[in-house]
C-alpha cells in the first residue's frame, strides 16, 4: 500500500514541476485555445459573413434582374399585343421586388440557355415554371417548392380516353410535340423514345398544333395543360389528378450564397403564410 501512495505522490510532484516550468501550460493548455481560434477563423459562418452577398448587391443597385422564358403559361407569358410579360411568376417577381424595396427588370432567356445565363450573371434569379430537381441543384440553388404538379398529356378532346398511359403514347404512330431544353423534353426522351417526337422551338405553338391535328400529344405540366384546355375547348388535359410524375416548381439562384438563399426562403415562407401564393393561384390557375 505504501508503495502505491509513493507512486501517486511522485507523479503529482512531477506534474507540478512541469506546470512550474511552463511545459504543460504551453503544450496542454495553450494549444487547445490556439486550435479553437483557428477553427473559428475558418468556419463556414465566418467566411460567409466576410463575403459580399448578391442580396446586398441587388439592394445597392436598386433593382433585381429576373430571368424568364415568356413562353410558359400561366407562369410567364410575353404578350405580343402589349409586349409585356404577364403571369403567376411575373406577379410573384413584383412582390419580391416590393419586399426588397427595389425595381424589377425582366430578362429574356430560353430553357436551353437558362442555366448558362444564370452562371453568366445575366440575371439574379430564374422564375417562370422552373421545376425543382437534383440535376439543377448540382450547379445552382433551387428554392423550396411553391406549387405541386406532374407531367401529363395535353391531347385533343376527342382523344381524351386514348392516351392515358405511357404505353398508349410510346408508339411510333403517336406524334409528340415538345419544347427544347427543359424537363418536358427530358421526360419525353426518357420515357417515350418509341414515339414520333418533334422538338418545337416555341412552346406557345404546341397546344395549337395539337388542336389542329399536327401532333397528337403535348407532354407538359398539369398546370399548363389545364390552362390551355380551359382556353381551347378542342383540347383536353388528361391525368391531371394522377400525372406521370410528381414535382414542384421553385425559383433558381446562383449557389453558394447563404445570405441570399436564406432571404429567398424566408420571403417564400411569408408569401405562403400571408396567402399571397394562394391569391396568385386563384388569379392565374383556377
Amino acid at each position: 500500500m505504501f508503495k502505491k501512495w509513493k507512486k501517486v505522490i511522485l507523479a503529482g510532484a512531477i506534474s507540478l514541476s512541469l506546470v512550474g516550468t511552463g511545459y504543460i501550460g504551453h503544450d496542454l493548455i495553450s494549444t487547445p485555445n490556439v486550435s479553437a481560434e483557428s477553427a473559428s477563423a475558418i468556419s463556414p459562418g465566418h467566411l460567409k459573413n466576410a463575403a459580399t452577398s448578391q442580396l446586398d448587391e441587388i439592394i445597392d443597385r436598386g433593382y433585381i434582374r429576373v430571368g424568364m422564358t415568356g413562353d410558359y403559361k400561366p407562369f410567364t407569358y410575353l404578350n405580343p399585343k402589349t409586349n409585356e410579360y404577364e403571369g403567376y411568376d411575373v406577379d410573384a417577381a413584383k412582390e419580391l421586388g416590393k419586399d426588397l424595396g427595389v425595381k424589377v427588370r425582366l430578362v429574356s432567356t430560353t430553357w436551353p440557355d437558362m442555366m448558362k445565363d444564370l452562371h453568366a450573371d445575366k440575371f439574379d434569379i430564374a422564375v417562370g415554371g422552373v421545376t425543382r430537381n437534383t440535376a439543377r441543384q448540382k450547379t445552382a440553388y433551387v428554392s423550396q417548392g411553391y406549387i405541386t404538379f406532374g407531367k401529363a398529356p395535353l391531347v385533343r378532346a376527342e382523344d381524351k380516353d386514348k392516351y392515358l398511359t405511357i404505353e398508349d403514347i410510346n408508339k411510333p404512330a403517336v406524334r409528340i410535340g415538345v419544347n427544347p431544353g427543359g424537363t418536358n423534353e427530358v421526360f419525353v426522351r426518357q420515357h417515350l423514345s418509341n414515339a414520333n417526337v418533334t422538338v418545337v422551338q416555341n412552346n406557345l405553338d404546341i397546344p395549337h398544333l395539337v388542336a389542329d391535328g399536327t401532333y397528337d400529344v403535348m407532354i407538359t405540366d398539369t398546370v399548363e395543360a389545364m390552362t390551355y384546355a380551359k382556353a381551347d375547348q378542342r383540347l383536353y388535359a388528361a391525368l391531371t389528378d394522377d400525372p406521370f410524375t410528381k414535382n414542384e416548381k421553385g425559383y433558381m439562384i446562383p449557389r453558394g450564397d447563404f445570405i441570399y438563399a436564406s432571404y429567398l426562403e424566408m420571403w417564400m415562407d411569408e408569401m405562403k403564410l400571408q396567402g399571397k401564393f394562394d391569391a396568385l393561384y386563384k388569379k392565374w390557375i383556377e
